[in-house]
């Protein structure tokens, strides 16, 4: 039997206009099962309060995670790694340098991931300064081994043809993705670790390759110095510009490559230092460069003034890069002076 059929209607044929039989009620008073089976069902009501209220939930929390969760995101997805690099005692290096190197450069794609390289939607794609610290470090990684491979040379004008492509392949560029190249960059680096192992590459090393060093160290200061000048002592935007934040980041990328590098040498050289003026410039130096890198206020102000509110803090940059100038050409006269010391000491007992 039908639904329909268990209606209390009949069909009645009559003789109409339109020819449709005409449907008469029975009784004006239906039955009490049928009133019954017509109200609606107390369980299925609670189950459709219940069922609209798990979809406001939803719609609640798509909103939060929206408005909330992909700015936290992109905060979490600042990372920045300043500490020291120590390098693993089970498996050393033949040059401590290209360790170094290399120990920065993973950091950086296995740890925070290129943030250049993200898609348009994902949260590093929001960031400013973590790009901007890591084109300082590929920068600077980049202007290193291209001095590396000059003082590698086995023939005068003939750079080491690992270390130059390594160079070539870290200078930062937009116009590709950085991924691939700099995993070229690392693999051209663990090839010249490799010759060096078999004896078929040569190892920068001595005074000065040092000192070349830290002229080019100090280069990168003089040069970030002239990044920071046009955000010193102006307000452009509130509470600092864009440019401001790249220029304070990129400073530190420099001065983390030149704090690990500086450290790296001396380790692997130590007899290089041997006076106590010299001992302690290069103290003053590594402290410098330190203090640079590991320059990490929670929000970069930039505005004129007597910083009463918000600090001015490419000016505290440049303060730190002035403080870095002074330590690192200290130590350059401190190194030069104990080997004209030495010198000096060796022919006299030579005339002797």
């Amino acid at each position: 039997m039908t639904a329909a059929e268990k209606l209390p209607v009949e069909y009645v044929d009559t003789n109409t206009n339109d020819g449709k039989p005409v449907v008469t009620l029975i009784g004006a008073d239906m039955s009490e099962a049928y009133l019954d089976d017509a109200e609606p069902s107390p369980t299925m009501e609670a189950l459709s309060r219940f069922w609209q209220r798990i979809i406001g939930m939803f719609k609640l929390g798509l909103v939060i995670l929206l408005v909330g969760g992909y700015p936290a995101m992109t905060l979490l997805s600042h990372k920045v790694d300043s500490s020291a690099v120590v390098l693993s005692s089970a498996a050393p290096w033949y040059s401590n340098d290209t360790g170094t190197a290399m120990t920065l450069l993973g950091r950086e794609l296995q740890v925070a991931g290129w943030a250049s390289d993200r898609a348009w939607w994902h949260p590093q794609a929001r960031l400013t300064a973590l790009p901007a610290w890591q084109d300082g470090i590929t920068g600077a990684l980049s202007d290193f081994t291209l001095l590396a491979s000059e003082h590698a040379a086995r023939e005068p004008g003939a750079p080491d043809t690992d270390l130059l492509a390594a160079a070539r392949l870290l200078v930062p560029s937009q116009e590709a993705e950085a991924t691939p190249r700099l995993n070229a960059a690392a693999e051209a680096l663990q090839s010249y670790e490799g010759r060096l192992s078999r004896g078929l590459a040569a190892k920068p090393q001595g005074l000065g390759v040092l000192l070349d060093e830290l002229a080019l160290y100090k280069r990168w200061s003089t040069d970030s110095q002239m990044r920071l000048r046009s955000s010193v002592d102006r307000a452009e935007a509130w509470p600092a510009s864009r440019a401001d934040i790249e220029a304070i980041y990129m400073t530190r990328g420099y001065a983390q490559v030149a704090s690990q590098l500086i450290m790296s040498s001396l380790i692997q050289e130590p007899d290089l230092v041997y006076t106590r003026a010299a001992a302690e410039a290069r103290d003053r130096a590594i402290f410098a460069w330190r203090r640079a890198a590991t320059f990490n206020p929670i929000m970069v102000s930039s505005q004129a003034g007597t910083g009463s509110v918000l600090a001015d803090h490419p000016a505290a940059m440049m303060f730190y890069l002035s403080e870095i100038n002074t330590s690192t050409t200290a130590f350059i006269d401190a190194l030069q002076a104990q080997a004209d010391e030495t010198m000096a000491v060796a022919e006299a007992a030579s005339a002797e």
